[in-house]
C-alpha cells in the first residue's frame, strides 16, 4: 500500500510539474509551435537545478566532451551512440531529456561563440586606417549582423527563453564540463 501511495504521489507531482512547464512554454511569445511541442514532449523546459545536474553528469558521457572524444578514438556512429545512450541511462536520464538539454546547450554555445567572433572582428577593425575600417565595418558588419539576427531569431523559435537564460548564466560551467577553453 505504501508503494502504491508513493507511486500515486510521484505521478501527481510529475503531472503538476508538466502542467507548470507547459504554461511557461505557452507563454513564450517567440517560441514556435514546433519548439513548444518538442519542449512539452520531453517534459517541458529544464530548470536551473536540472541544468546543474546535466553539467555535473556531462563529463562522464563518452564522446560528448573533448576528453570523451579523444578516449573514444575512431568509433563509428553505432557504437558511439550506444556508448553515449548507455552512459546517459546509467546516470539516471532519459535519452530524450538529456539530448534535448545537450542540443539546446550546444545551440546557445554557438550563439555565444558567434557573438564573441563578432566582437573580435570589431576589435580588429580598430587597428585599420579610418577609410578601410569604415568600408570593412559596413561590408562585414551588416552582413554578419544580419546573419546573427536571423540565427538568433531561429534559436528563439526553438529554445525557450528561460532555457536560454539558464545556459547563458552557466556558460563557464558548460565550457568546463565539455573540457573546452572559453
Amino acid at each position: 500500500m505504501k508503494a502504491l501511495s508513493s507511486a500515486l504521489f510521484l505521478f501527481l507531482a510529475l503531472f503538476l510539474l508538466a502542467g507548470c512547464s507547459g504554461d511557461e512554454v505557452a507563454d513564450d511569445p517567440k517560441l514556435s509551435d514546433e519548439g513548444k511541442e518538442i519542449a512539452s514532449a520531453v517534459g517541458g523546459p529544464f530548470t536551473a537545478d536540472e541544468f546543474e545536474k546535466f553539467l555535473a553528469d556531462l563529463p562522464a558521457i563518452p564522446g560528448l566532451t573533448t576528453q570523451g572524444q579523444q578516449d573514444m578514438g575512431e568509433v563509428s556512429d553505432g557504437p558511439l551512440s550506444a556508448a553515449i545512450l548507455g552512459a546517459v541511462k546509467a546516470r539516471g536520464w532519459s535519452e530524450e531529456r538529456f539530448m534535448y538539454i545537450y542540443s539546446h546547450a550546444m545551440t546557445m554555445m554557438n550563439v555565444e561563440q558567434m557573438h564573441r567572433a563578432m566582437g573580435q572582428m570589431q576589435e580588429q577593425f580598430k587597428d585599420m586606417p579610418a577609410e578601410q575600417r569604415q568600408a570593412m565595418e559596413q561590408m562585414m558588419g551588416q552582413q554578419l549582423s544580419g546573419q546573427m539576427e536571423a540565427y538568433q531569431a531561429e534559436v528563439d523559435k526553438q529554445v525557450p527563453a528561460s532555457e536560454q537564460a539558464i545556459i547563458l548564466d552557466n556558460m563557464d560551467g558548460l565550457y568546463k564540463a565539455l573540457g573546452m577553453q572559453r
